[in-house]
């Protein structure tokens, strides 16, 4: 999978005006090629207290639990399962418990969104870490928003709904959200929802040295190094 992080490459600059021949072509190779060297890619860690959710707005835009929705599902960005796998993938998180949050309208499914209703730690195969999350907690993942849907707040009120469920249908005390760095969009919409960062694993390439840390806003922030 393609690194979905923060790249910082300072040879950037110097690229964009390479050229060998006539053909732009080269820059981009090199670039790609320079993003092995130089990189860094940061995943965020945020939470949100139950005794805060009631304060949010409670819009019941999406079903739960709607597998038959996901008929409608399209592939429409690289990162996406294809439909048929995506489809049973959630029957088996169904099976394990797991909340599917979908909104179908004119027969595209405009937004499809997960709530885990128990503690589970959050594995980064990519970062190469893993962070564990304080007990009784939920978790709000693998929100997709399709072209068709996107301008109109459907992540913020996923997130609302899905929080107000954690609060009347869980015993989590808080619930996770996670976010790349580099994701902007999605970074401000979970803050604006009330979400405090708490914390971030990272990877960094320095020519070819390669590290892997955890940052802390300043609490307990627990994570965990993958062998290699």
């Amino acid at each position: 999978m393609a690194w979905t992080g923060l790249l910082q490459n300072p040879f950037d600059e110097l690229f964009r005006h390479l050229r060998y021949g006539d053909r732009p072509l080269s820059a981009k190779l090199l670039r790609a090629a320079a993003k092995h060297l130089w990189y860094r890619s940061e995943k965020r860690v945020y939470v949100y207290p139950v005794e805060a959710i009631a304060r949010l707005p409670h819009p019941v835009t999406m079903q739960r639990d709607r597998l038959e929705d996901l008929r409608f599902c399209e592939r429409t960005a690289t990162a996406q399962l294809p439909p048929a796998a995506y489809r049973r993938e959630a029957r088996r998180r169904l099976d394990l418990g797991e909340h599917l949050y979908t909104l179908v309208e004119n027969d595209t499914l405009l937004h499809y969104a997960w709530m885990v209703p128990f503690t589970r730690a959050e594995t980064d195969q990519a970062i190469g870490q893993v962070f564990y999350p304080a007990p009784e907690s939920a978790n709000l993942y693998d929100h997709f928003t399709h072209p068709l849907g996107r301008r109109r707040g459907l992540f913020f009120q996923a997130m609302c709904q899905i929080l107000h469920d954690v609060r009347a249908l869980t015993t989590a005390q808080q619930a996770y959200i996670y976010v790349y760095a580099d994701n902007d969009r999605s970074r401000r919409v979970i803050e604006k929802a009330g979400f405090r960062y708490i914390g971030s694993m990272v990877r960094e390439c320095r020519l070819g040295a390669t590290s892997r840390f955890p940052l802390t806003a300043g609490g307990e922030f627990r994570t965990a190094l993958l062998s290699r």
